[in-house]
């Protein structure tokens, strides 16, 4: 694990904490990763997503504190400033991503 769990009740204050609340909406096995850094200096606004049993399907960047823009990535890469556009282009990454990983055998912890 490169990051650490972040729950549903972590808080950036940032508007990447709309964009991961509509996803577990959508997703309630959602697992979010935030990186974790090694010196203060370096950015840890870095969220790896997946749906359990999958990990790492969709990365989600921001800005310090959780703050636009965001910059989507999995097969594509999306960088907007609009937290439901983000939102939006997370879930329809990790619909396809998920779409595909069904063929491979799942990851062990």
């Amino acid at each position: 694990m490169r990051g650490r769990a972040w729950q549903a009740t972590d808080r950036t204050g940032g508007a990447v904490d709309a964009v991961l609340d509509d996803l577990r909406r959508h997703f309630p096995d959602l697992s979010v990763e935030r990186l974790v850094v090694s010196r203060p200096g370096d950015d840890d606004n870095v969220y790896f997503l997946g749906v359990l049993p999958r990990r790492d399907l969709v990365q989600i960047d921001t800005a310090p504190a959780g703050r636009a823009p965001f910059i989507v990535e999995a097969d594509q890469r999306v960088t907007t400033d609009d937290p439901a556009h983000a939102a939006a282009v997370a879930r329809d990454l990790l619909i396809r991503s998920l779409a595909v990983a069904q063929h491979d055998p799942p990851e062990t912890a």
